[in-house]
């Protein structure tokens, strides 16, 4: 009998590897009370999306956004050119 997690296809256990991947990313490069308002919930070849859980963290990101561009950069991941940010 198979389980349902034989019908999951692999882009999709292997997109929230990458989130999870991206997430810790992030999280380890920025500053320590920002930490737990921030998390990625979608990528693609070019962006990143960020969620934040205020405005005023949100605000932060998005003035800083070259920095946190380096932050991906700085990993290898030279195609990101945008990150976009959402307010849960």
């Amino acid at each position: 009998m198979k389980k349902i997690s034989d019908f999951i296809p692999n882009k999709v256990i292997n997109k929230k590897k990458n989130i999870d991947e991206l997430n810790d990313m992030l999280k380890s490069s920025s500053e320590v009370n920002i930490q737990s308002e921030i998390h990625v919930i979608n990528y693609s070849d070019t962006s990143i999306t960020i969620e934040c859980n205020n405005s005023s963290v949100a605000s932060i990101i998005k003035f800083n956004r070259e920095n946190y561009l380096k932050i991906f950069k700085n990993h290898g991941m030279y195609n990101i050119q945008d990150i976009r940010v959402k307010l849960k």
